[in-house]
């Protein structure tokens, strides 16, 4: 349970913007970031991220920062390379570290770790978008998404050939990954460490929980907490926990599943060790239904920084 914490940290840098194609999402979460820092009393400055190291490199060294907010969505503010940086240069930073960024951003990977240890995840590989284009070898309907990315960003149900044909992919020689469809119930669990915090249903008017849906006002449905049974939630909250110390998260993280209610089956989608902090985000919805405020959240993770040693 997130309590009373013990300022170490006091002069806060905020890394924020990005280089992927969730820059804006990051810069909104770094304005709610910002806030709760005024809120709390912190000395804080914030950094736009271009994808240029060394600009990073020397801000970093000019400010001398306690400690760097991590507010970066995809990208290599996720995937592990900024974590890195961080790291040689010694600078505490907030969210998962090198491995477990890597792990969870790469879709493959964190598949693969969550079968090994007996967390159900949908049918499905990886191939060439354009091979897959042209002789797609998989039951319709199927979905596709990159292997690396989130925030729903070019994840496409395909629902026959014609739905197919029509996908307007940016990259052709991407690598994508290619999972069966699991009808039923979209649930979000943040978790905090040792402590999972609810299970959220995402009602969406699209049935499809897309960008549009996660980031637009009404397009979605927030049900907090879930309406499932009681055995239902316990197995979906220890599963995100799992999910959570399986690939070595610290801090905070955000697991989503499909939950096939006819046939009881629950399946995680991804692992997040970057949730978004936005006002339509789910982690701290979650929190604040726990009894969390938001500026209290924040500090956690803060007082959470630390680089990999």
């Amino acid at each position: 349970m997130v309590g009373a914490v013990k300022r170490k940290y006091q002069n806060i840098c905020v890394l924020k913007g990005g280089d992927s194609l969730e820059r804006e999402v990051s810069l909104i979460s770094a304005a709610n970031y910002m806030k709760a820092l005024d809120e709390l009393g912190y000395d804080y400055g914030d950094f736009d991220f271009s994808g240029d190291v060394e600009q990073l490199v020397s801000h970093i060294k000019k400010e001398n920062p306690d400690c760097v907010l991590n507010a970066l969505h995809g990208g290599s503010g996720e995937n592990g390379n900024v974590q890195a940086l961080l790291n040689l240069m010694k600078v505490p930073y907030t969210h998962s570290g090198v491995m477990s960024s890597a792990i969870a951003m790469d879709k493959r990977a964190s598949r693969e770790l969550f079968a090994r240890n007996g967390i159900r995840v949908p049918a499905g590989f990886t191939a060439s978008w354009s091979e897959f284009r042209e002789h797609p070898s998989m039951n319709y309907p199927f979905v596709i998404k990159p292997v690396n990315g989130g925030s729903s960003v070019h994840v496409h149900i395909v629902k026959d050939r014609e739905t197919l044909g029509a996908i307007d992919w940016q990259y052709e020689d991407d690598e994508i990954l290619v999972e069966e469809y699991i009808p039923g119930l979209e649930l979000t669990v943040g978790v905090l460490d040792d402590k999972p915090l609810e299970v959220t249903n995402l009602i969406v008017q699209s049935g499809f929980l897309d960008y549009d849906s996660k980031y637009s006002l009404g397009r979605s449905l927030h049900e907090i907490p879930a309406k499932i049974s009681p055995q239902t939630r316990n197995e979906v909250l220890e599963t995100a926990l799992k999910a959570h110390k399986i690939t070595g998260c610290r801090g905070v993280s955000r697991s989503d599943f499909r939950y096939n209610d006819k046939t009881e089956e629950l399946y995680i989608l991804e692992l997040n060790t970057q949730p978004g902090m936005t006002p339509f985000s789910f982690v701290p919805e979650q929190a604040e239904f726990a009894g969390i405020p938001f500026a209290q959240l924040v500090q956690w993770i803060i007082e959470k920084a630390c680089y990999d040693t």
